[in-house]
């Protein structure tokens, strides 16, 4: 079972279904749409579904903080990545008069990344969160009130009786956002060798956490510095409150290339000897590009 970011026509279901042509299983595997992303990661890792799907991080907003936190303090890992192009549209009923909308509806990421274009066209409206885009679309559907409407993806809009009021409302072009296939690290799923072998190094990653336990001037230079003696590029290097008062923060870090490379596995195990830190593999992981 394949657990994603439900219901239908989310973009979590458009990453699930890329994955599921890429898992090596002898039997069909169902997908299942999950309320929230928080209960998509606490079914994985209870063992309720095998694999699960969730957004990591979006080009415009950032990291999915629900997703990175949790992949801190569980037995979870990531298996495949995927980036999306990312199209949200503002849905209501055929109609609606702009300047008489009261609230916007959708994911908090979402309505981010349409934050100008809605404050432009909807500028006395209320943006208020909702699990998922498709979701969100589905309530003002059912809903039918002119002063209302939702950014989803044109997917989430299918069968709706509503009408595409704003095409392409994100701020900005070139709009991503990163998928994960995610499972337990002791129950991890295996993608088909064919898929495997047509993955280029430049498409493969190594993440990391990183946590200091002796605080002091250079430590996070200590560890970059291997990386940059070894010729290790990083993609990514962001820092979360450890939840244990203020100042204390843990790294996540996202290292490129082929995780089995000589200079990559060196580099790794002289971070480990460092003595004041402790390290988690978040997984080593195929990464795709879907057009």
């Amino acid at each position: 079972m394949l657990g994603y970011l439900g219901p239908r026509g989310t973009y979590s279901e458009t990453a699930a279904h890329f994955f599921m042509d890429k898992i090596q299983s002898d039997h069909h595997v169902e997908m299942q749409p999950i309320s929230s992303i928080s209960h998509v990661l606490d079914d994985v890792e209870s063992g309720r579904v095998q694999m699960g799907v969730v957004p990591l991080e979006n080009s415009l907003e950032g990291s999915v903080l629900v997703t990175l936190d949790r992949l801190a303090t569980s037995p979870l890992t990531i298996c495949a990545e995927v980036v999306l192009p990312i199209r949200h549209m503002v849905f209501g009923l055929q109609g609606t008069d702009f300047e008489k909308v009261e609230r916007v509806y959708s994911h908090p990421q979402a309505l981010a990344q349409c934050r100008s274009t809605l404050y432009q066209h909807f500028p006395h409206a209320e943006h208020v969160d909702y699990d998922s885009t498709a979701g969100a679309v589905q309530f003002v559907a059912t809903e039918k009130n002119m002063a209302i409407v939702a950014v989803g993806s044109l997917e989430s809009g299918r069968g709706a009786a509503l009408e595409v009021l704003i095409k392409d409302a994100q701020d900005t072009t070139g709009n991503e956002t990163r998928f994960a296939l995610v499972c337990r690290a002791d129950r991890l799923i295996p993608l088909r060798p064919e898929v495997l072998a047509s993955v280029q190094n430049a498409s493969e990653k190594t993440s990391i956490l990183l946590a200091l336990g002796d605080d002091h001037p250079g430590a996070l230079y200590e560890v970059l510095r291997v990386f940059a003696d070894y010729d290790v590029n990083l993609s990514k290097l962001e820092s979360r409150p450890t939840r244990k008062g203020l100042g204390s923060y843990h790294f996540y870090i996202d290292l490129v290339g082929d995780p089995k490379d000589e200079a990559t596995k060196e580099a790794l195990e002289k971070v480990r000897a460092i003595q004041g830190f402790s390290m988690k593999n978040i997984g080593s992981y195929p990464c795709f590009l879907l057009d």
